[in-house]
């Protein structure tokens, strides 16, 4: 009987230590998706030389890319209701250290207003955009 015992309890103390490390795991993930898009926005708002906070954000939830799409007016106004730019923003955040961190655009497109993103909308497609077939052609 006393073999038993700990036995159970050689396993609950495993299964707590797998849930611990799955925990930290989790919340260490998420700490770094949010300094991504906090960068993400810097970014866009570097790029295009507008202070506008109202941005859409689109992750790349197909795999495991750090691919994410920006969008914002180019002119004010709310969301959406001009010529939005979209920027494709990958790789490391750089600069974190001195405010808020930015990543590379490599590349982009344009949507007129009141469309969503979808790919039949956009124009004018720049860098990486283009190579990725991310607009009509």
């Amino acid at each position: 009987m006393s073999d038993l015992w700990r036995i159970e309890t050689t396993v609950l103390a495993l299964v707590g230590v797998l849930l611990a490390v799955a925990v930290v795991n989790d919340v260490g993930r998420q700490v770094h998706v949010n300094e991504r898009l906090t960068a993400d926005l810097h970014t866009w708002q570097l790029y295009t030389g507008h202070d506008y906070h109202l941005l859409s954000l689109e992750q790349d939830y197909t795999g495991h890319s750090t691919r994410e799409v920006v969008c914002g007016n180019t002119s004010p106004g709310q969301a959406g209701t001009r010529t939005q730019v979209c920027l494709v923003v990958t790789g490391p955040v750089i600069g974190e250290r001195s405010g808020p961190g930015r990543r590379a655009a490599r590349g982009g497109y344009y949507l007129p207003p009141h469309r969503p993103d979808l790919r039949r909308y956009r124009y004018a497609c720049f860098g990486t955009a283009v190579e990725r077939e991310l607009c009509l052609h």
